[in-house]
């Protein structure tokens, strides 16, 4: 251990300088958080519109994270009789642990405009008169027309008429109404969970490989949760946590660091 990693996790032993890490006081929009949920759940119909009430509720230095290990394969017998059966080995090996500097678990208050998909209106009616080829694919924009007619041995538009009645349905999904901030059930209660690599030096191609790795063990060897809100990516958001002053600046400063891990899935912190 170096003495800039030691000295992180004396400093992020203290809650409130974890929490600040997260979620800085200076930053109103709350873009590490936003970071963090994008790397560890898919929330595709809620959007995040405020970010409250950050609060450490255990954290754990140098975490052995014991992945699992599966052996798959098939054992066959010829005599007295022909059997075929499949095994499946999973061990654990405790002595040989991926060591995660930092497990936090983190609870936040999330205000999210969530868009349920609820339906207006389902119209169904049938389709005639239809004039040309083209007037029919301009009906049925998802419907790939020639390869329809090829297997149906279809070759004219009369030929097209003639063989079925064509019904097209028409889903009318609700608009959702003007967003209330105020109200109580747009406010949900979230858990962060961060597996944390502290690093005293600014390798990019290391660190990305430890934070994969990290997350690869921690996926085998933790069960997810299960939001109402959120479908999780992966247990525990992997972060890195490097100090500024070694980053080499030009095409490797901090900002391009931190846009390049962001689209790996890693949020980089830089101190």
């Amino acid at each position: 251990m170096s003495v800039f990693v030691d000295e992180q996790m004396v400093r992020l032993r203290n809650p409130a300088q974890l929490a600040a890490l997260v979620d800085p006081p200076g930053d109103p929009g709350h873009a590490r958080v936003r970071a963090l949920l994008a790397a560890m759940y898919t929330m595709d119909f809620a959007t995040v519109r405020g970010v409250s009430d950050v609060r450490v509720r255990r954290a754990e230095f140098q975490r052995p994270v014991v992945a699992s290990r599966r052996t798959i394969g098939s054992w066959f017998q010829s005599t007295p009789a022909y059997t075929r059966t499949e095994l499946t080995l999973e061990r654990h090996d405790p002595l040989s642990p991926v060591w995660v500097d930092l497990s936090a678990e983190i609870d936040l208050s999330l205000l999210l405009e969530i868009d349920g998909g609820e339906v207006e209106s389902i119209v169904t009616r049938e389709i005639t008169g239809v004039t040309s080829l083209e007037d029919f694919r301009s009906r049925f924009r998802f419907l790939d027309l020639d390869a329809f007619m090829r297997e149906h041995g279809i070759t004219t538009v009369d030929g097209l008429r003639e063989a079925f009645h064509y019904l097209l349905t028409e889903i009318h999904l609700r608009t959702l109404g003007p967003f209330d901030p105020d109200d109580p059930a747009n406010r949900h209660r979230y858990e962060l969970r961060l597996a944390m690599l502290i690093r005293d030096t600014v390798d990019v191609a290391s660190a990305l490989r430890d934070a994969k790795l990290a997350r690869a063990a921690v996926e085998s060897a933790v069960l997810p949760g299960k939001p109402d809100e959120a479908e999780i990516r992966t247990p525990y958001a992997p972060v890195v946590l490097m100090p500024a002053a070694a980053a080499p600046g030009g095409p490797l400063s901090t900002a391009a660091l931190e846009s390049f891990f962001a689209a790996e899935g890693v949020l980089a912190l830089f101190v």
